[in-house]
Order: structure tokens, then C-alpha cells, then sequence
């Protein structure tokens, strides 16, 4: 019974390792009739992610994999004419597989969300030495008042007059840059 397991075990490894390179070859357009560089690729991506045909980070790699060679054209001419490994292929990040233009957006992406997190100006800041910074452990610090500004990234109660940020201050650490609100009592 135990071999006739081992033996089932190791036909439905070998059927999933077989659809892969047949999902990868298709990505690639090998022209080969045996799918060799996706035989190849597959056997790279295999040892890369521990040799174990049933672990999902493998299977969800290679679908990753497949799917990012279908969208990048340039990509996949590197693969086709050998300028980039089997090994070196699976190696890439998500961000080096991405196409060109999925780059331009994640630089958009980060840059809009890196201006939110900034702050462009500290002059409306007051400097003190009343709050801690938990992050780097100074007591050099600035501060803003919230009252008046609104939080767009919280909800609103209906029907309320008062703000919930009148007894709060954006507290920010000269030495580190963490910024926190902070309750005043």
C-alpha cells in the first residue's frame, strides 16, 4: 500500500510540475516542441522554491511568473534569446518583471502616497520637550494643533458638532521623524 501511495503521490507531482511548464511555455511562446526553456525555467523555479510540487507559494510563483511573461513582451525576448537565465528569471522581483508601464504607475503610486506621508512645511509647528518618541526615544519634538483640520482618512458622525480632533495635536520627533496625535487633556 505504501508504494502504490509513493507511486500516485509521484504521478500527481509529475502532472502538476507538467501543466506548469505547459502554462509557462505558452508565456513564453517557446518555440521549441518539447517546451525545453519551459522545462527549464519551470526546473529553476522548482529548486528556487524547495522542491515541493504541493507547496502553494510554488505553484503561486509560477502562475505569477507565467501571467507577468505574458504581459512583457521585452521580457520575454530577453528569456527567448537568452539574455536572461532560467535561474536568473526566477530570481526577479515582481517589481523587475513588471512591464513598463505597471512601473510608471507604481512610481506614480509611490510618489503620490509619499507626498501624503511628508510634511512640506514645519513652520506652523511648535517646538517642545512635553512628548517622548517611542521610535528613536528623544524628547525633541514639535507639534501641531488639529483643531480645524479635517482628517479625510475617518469617517464623520452625522449630526455631531464637535470634532473628535479639537483635543488633539500631531505631535512630530525632530531627531527621527515619527510623526503621532496625541490627546489633550
Amino acid at each position: 500500500a505504501g508504494v502504490a501511495m509513493a507511486e500516485e503521490a509521484a504521478a500527481e507531482d509529475q502532472e502538476t510540475r507538467t501543466k506548469i511548464v505547459f502554462n509557462l511555455g505558452e508565456a513564453l511562446e517557446d518555440p521549441s516542441p518539447l517546451f525545453d526553456l519551459a522545462r527549464a525555467v519551470e526546473q529553476a523555479l522548482f529548486v528556487r522554491k524547495g522542491s515541493d510540487s504541493k507547496d502553494p507559494s510554488y505553484r503561486s510563483a509560477a502562475r505569477a511568473l507565467a501571467a507577468n511573461i505574458r504581459r512583457n513582451g521585452p521580457l520575454r525576448r530577453r528569456v527567448l534569446d537568452g539574455e536572461l537565465s532560467p535561474e536568473a528569471l526566477c530570481e526577479l522581483s515582481p517589481d523587475e518583471l513588471a512591464t513598463d508601464e505597471m512601473k510608471r504607475k507604481r512610481e506614480k503610486m509611490e510618489e503620490r502616497s509619499y507626498k501624503r506621508r511628508t510634511r512640506t512645511t514645519t513652520d506652523t509647528l511648535t517646538d517642545t520637550t512635553k512628548y517622548h518618541c517611542k521610535d528613536c526615544d528623544s524628547n525633541e519634538c514639535a507639534y501641531a494643533d488639529l483643531k480645524g483640520h479635517r482628517d479625510i482618512r475617518k469617517n464623520e458622525t452625522w449630526g455631531s458638532n464637535e470634532s473628535a480632533d479639537d483635543a488633539r495635536v500631531m505631535v512630530v520627533c525632530k531627531q527621527c521623524g515619527a510623526e503621532w496625535n496625541e490627546t489633550v487633556l
